[in-house]
């Protein structure tokens, strides 16, 4: 069953700050830190015509591609504030620089690795399963149509 999570962050402590702090960290590790102006910058809302200098913006995107490689091959999904799992929450008032970044290295990360290809069983059970859907959708409108006719037909 799906609920709805509980944020793992206290009133006092702000995602966006976090991300921040993480990305900075990563930053500092490979000896480019971040500036205060840059820190700002990622934690400032999107505004539209003002855009984040294309030198920053491709560091901070190495940085941020990074972060999430270590963390998917490290399975730490398990840790509620790592970087990946607090973009779910550094969202949810406003949309941030760094959580606009963060997306686009998830969408082109995506793009570039595409769809991998079933072989197979699994091809074929994913066939019989969209081919059963649409049967069952055949069906379903089937039976709406003569529960309609039968409803209607009365008058």
């Amino acid at each position: 069953m799906f609920g709805i999570r509980k944020s793992p962050f206290d009133r006092h402590e702000d995602p966006v700050e976090h991300m921040v702090a993480l990305l900075s960290e990563e930053a500092a590790n490979v000896r480019t830190p971040f500036s205060e102006e840059e820190k700002k910058i990622l934690g400032r809302e999107v505004i539209r015509g003002e855009s984040i200098p294309e030198g920053f913006r491709q560091k901070a995107k190495k940085l941020i591609e990074q972060i999430l490689k270590r963390e998917q091959e490290a399975e730490a999904s398990k840790d509620a504030k790592n970087f990946g799992n607090t973009l779910e929450w550094a969202g949810d008032p406003d949309y941030p620089n760094i959580v606009a970044l963060t997306e686009e290295v998830v969408t082109e990360g995506r793009s570039r690795e595409g769809l991998p290809r079933l072989h197979g069983g699994r091809w074929s059970k994913d066939r019989l399963q969209l081919i059963g859907c649409a049967f069952s959708v055949v069906l379903f409108m089937c039976l709406a149509v003569a529960v309609f006719g039968l409803i209607f037909a009365h008058r």
